[in-house]
């Protein structure tokens, strides 16, 4: 027996027994309780399957229910270690992180002023000449950036984002020191993730996080940073020091910390293998108790086994035919080339097959890599450096991957290279190195001066002749610039090139050569004759 409800448009068929109408009856308040209850049992059976508890597949999955800092601190050292000690001793690893690398930066992302010349009131010609002498200005900087003297900015681009990816996040601090023979001041120092941290091994508080001290709003104020690494072996004594992350005169950030954010109030970042740690530790594991298998099976193996009379006690009968012991050198045998072994009565050989190499290890590999490159957002293509499908599904593993690059690219420059070149032109305006009037008065003026684009390596091209025909359609179409096509194929700026053209064109044209095809003609496809039947007639060659 069943009472049916409707609440709005949805019915509920509540079971309701002879005992529930009984206690409706005698007490109509406790059978309105009881009413509600399988109400709500009823309606329970909706919504997500996978929040259900009493399912088999879910019954034992309860998840912590925790903060983002609560889920990341506690495993965030081994997490750090794992990755890094995969990305030494694991090809997979090893290989995951360098293809991100130097498809993200390459040899460097490269500066292009582009400031806002409308809201400076400048003509094209004068915003052209300031944005070469801003970029000129960073060069100058960016050839000797380093607080430790070691690398140039190209450079440091690559360390910083190679540490973001094995430790999860990295800082680098804003430093000054003149130098011998230097224009700037400004240095970069690039500190490790381990290094921050909360003094003397505190625990975490509301207030700080993993070294990351933050206000009531929860916006990172402060950072603690030890003067050396933790594990480091060198008998110093290790303090901490606190340094704030916004300069009380300019307001300017003094300590970039640099970490893709995941979730809301996560104060660190995870390394960029911490989904697949463990998945890539096993089938490197897999890998390489195939290759030592593989070896030992390289090891043509032969036991002899034997007939020979034994004693009361189970052992051979020395003498006996057949027997020996291991002292006995006349029974030893060693497989020779082309030798011939006359064993004796009652030896016969037995082969050791350890059926390697397996033939599943490779598909096994591929199956796994496949889910590695999903956590990864690379294709198992470029994950494997394997690219043995047709055109289209390259072309497309590279197109997927090229859009994971382009984001992450992005996010390179406007979290590192964009404030490092602010610091830079702060700099320079305030020497007198650059002339940009309104550039400490006016917020709005400033970031018109401050205005850029940075340019990585180019994509991928599995068929440069389809490329550039495509880039000719969106180019005559107008839905793209020759300054797009040229960044984005070769790298550069129009201007630079469309000069180089100029100069070339009018160097051939004094010296009498032929200037070649216009690129127009030459991506026409070439015209197909007609087919002859021999009798004048034309036929379809599909006929």
């Amino acid at each position: 027996m069943s009472r049916k409800i409707t609440i709005g448009r949805k019915e509920f068929n509540v079971p309701w027994s002879l005992m529930d109408r009984v206690v409706e009856w005698l007490s109509p308040a406790a059978g309105l309780e009881r009413l509600r209850g399988r109400l709500m049992m009823s309606a329970s059976t909706g919504g997500y399957t996978g929040g259900k508890r009493d399912r088999r597949a879910t019954r034992n999955w309860r998840p912590k229910q925790t903060s983002a800092n609560e889920d990341i601190s506690p495993d965030l050292p081994d997490l750090r270690a794992r990755s890094r000690d995969l990305i030494r001793n694991t090809p997979l690893a090893t290989g995951a992180v360098a293809t991100v690398v130097t498809s993200v930066v390459g040899d460097g992302l490269v500066l292009k002023s582009q400031i806002d010349a409308e809201a400076l009131g400048l003509t094209p010609a004068q915003a052209e000449s300031w944005q070469k002498r801003a970029e000129r200005e960073f060069a100058l900087w960016a050839a000797r950036p380093d607080f430790t003297d070691r690398l140039n900015f190209d450079e440091m681009q690559a360390l910083v984002f190679r540490a973001q990816l094995e430790s999860g996040d990295v800082f680098v601090a804003r430093r000054r020191r003149v130098d011998v023979g230097a224009t700037y001041g400004l240095k970069l120092q690039v500190i490790e993730a381990d290094r921050v941290s909360n003094p003397n091994f505190r625990a975490n508080t509301p207030a700080m996080v993993d070294g990351v001290e933050m206000d009531s709003d929860g916006r990172p104020v402060a950072y603690h940073i030890s003067s050396r690494h933790p594990d480091d072996s060198t008998g110093v004594k290790r303090e901490w020091s606190r340094y704030e992350n916004y300069s009380a005169v300019t307001g300017l950030p003094l300590i970039l910390h640099l970490y893709p954010q995941l979730r809301p109030d996560q104060a660190r970042g995870l390394p960029y293998l911490a989904p697949v740690i463990e998945t890539i530790k096993q089938l490197g594991d897999y890998g390489e108790a195939e290759i030592r298998a593989a070896v030992i099976s390289a090891m043509f193996t032969v036991f002899i086994t034997s007939d020979a009379p034994e004693d009361e006690g189970g052992n051979p009968i020395l003498g006996a035919s057949g027997s020996g012991t291991s002292a006995d050198a006349k029974t030893e045998l060693e497989l020779g080339t082309g030798a011939i072994v006359d064993l004796a009565p009652g030896e016969k050989p037995e082969f050791a097959n350890p059926n390697r190499p397996n033939t599943a290890f490779d598909g096994f590999v591929m199956a796994m890599s496949r889910h590695i490159g999903v956590a990864l957002e690379l294709p198992v293509e470029l994950l494997l450096k394997s690219f043995t499908a047709s055109y289209s599904a390259s072309r497309a593993a590279l197109e997927m991957a090229w859009q994971m690059f382009r984001t992450k690219r992005s996010w390179l420059a406007w979290k590192f290279c964009q404030p490092v070149y602010e610091w830079v032109i702060t700099e320079a305006v305030a020497s007198g190195r650059l002339y940009a009037p309104g550039f400490f008065s006016d917020p709005v003026i400033r970031q018109a001066w401050l205005g850029s684009d940075w340019i990585g390596p180019s994509r991928i091209q599995l068929d440069p002749l389809k490329e550039a025909s495509a880039d000719l359609v969106d180019v005559n179409m107008g839905t793209k610039t020759l300054d797009q096509v040229i960044m984005e194929r070769t790298g550069g700026s129009f201007e630079a090139k469309h000069a180089q053209r100029v100069k070339e064109h009018n160097a051939r044209t004094a010296a009498g050569l032929t200037m070649p095809t216009s690129t127009s003609a030459a991506l026409q496809p070439p015209q197909q004759p007609p087919a002859d039947s021999g009798d004048g007639d034309s036929k379809d060659p599909q006929q």
